[in-house]
């Protein structure tokens, strides 16, 4: 990993505001040069896949599978200035098992009265919750970071929409899934910001009602025996990746059998998050 993750672990206010609120923004987690080209590249894919899929220019599409699809976005697998808090709030053997490209472009034809066409609150990862919630303990298993490419410094521009603090409601906690909840907020972020969220917390897409189009990269972190959620068709990257990213990637030396176990050849990210931690308090 980058030498420079060492200056990016979880720190005891970032640990805490999740904890709390079960999110926290990382700024200025990206360069503007890296922002750049990751909008552009974004805006490519994603258009591929609408002309692919018949999808309306004037709705949202989240491309699924994303990290694949241009070799640029290996980079963030292991992003020295975000993988190393996750690590701190999943610990260190882990994959990345779901990833999204999302575009909101601006909501003509729409305002906030029709809003509900839009809302959608969930949780991620599908019925991990429904299966695995016992007794009122829902266990986080995973969380994602998701890299804003376009400046969110206002409200009504797609931002990232959630309940504070629902993370520890197995149920909704609001009255209507199709509207936008009075307390709820829209998370503001200028562009090359991560905002780092757990799995559970109560979340949805909202309308862009600003001038201009709203891109985020959403990379989804999982304990190394989750399903993945989407195809992960990363294998050409395995070359040319660092042990740390194939690792990351979902690479075991032990095949399917590896993702369930602990094999010391399968877990770089292990070793050097304990070296880290070990220097930080030797």
């Amino acid at each position: 990993m980058d030498p420079r993750a060492r200056e990016h672990l979880l720190t005891e206010s970032e640990a805490a505001q999740f904890q709390r609120d079960g999110f926290f923004i990382v700024e200025e987690a990206l360069p503007n040069s890296i922002v750049e080209r990751l909008r552009e590249l974004t805006a490519e894919v994603v258009q591929e896949d609408r002309v692919r899929l018949g999808i309306k220019e004037n709705r949202y599409h989240g491309v699924i599978d994303f990290i694949g699809q241009r070799d640029e976005f290996l980079q963030l697998v292991d992003w020295y200035r975000t993988v190393p808090k996750v690590c701190g709030l999943l610990g260190s053997e882990i994959k990345l098992y779901h990833t999204v490209g999302m575009e909101t472009p601006r909501a003509e034809g729409w305002s906030l009265e029709s809003h509900q066409d839009w809302a959608n609150w969930h949780t991620d990862t599908g019925n991990l919750t429904r299966d695995l919630a016992q007794g009122g303990f829902n266990p986080m298993i995973s969380l994602k970071v998701g890299y804003v490419l376009s400046d969110l410094t206002a409200p009504k521009m797609a931002n990232f929409t959630c309940l504070p603090g629902s993370q520890n409601c197995i149920d909704y906690p609001g009255a209507n899934r199709q509207n936008i909840e009075k307390e709820a907020v829209q998370v503001l972020a200028p562009a090359g910001s991560a905002i780092i969220f757990d799995r559970r917390l109560w979340h949805t897409p909202s309308l862009n009602l600003s001038s201009t189009t709203r891109y985020m990269i959403f990379n989804g972190y999982s304990y190394r025996w989750l399903a993945n959620r989407d195809e992960q068709r990363v294998k050409h990257f395995y070359r040319r990746a660092t042990p740390i990213q194939r690792q990351l990637l979902g690479f075991s030396n032990h095949g399917a059998y590896g993702s369930s176990n602990s094999f010391p050849d399968d877990l770089p990210l292990r070793d050097w998050f304990k070296d880290v931690n070990l220097s930080k308090t030797g």
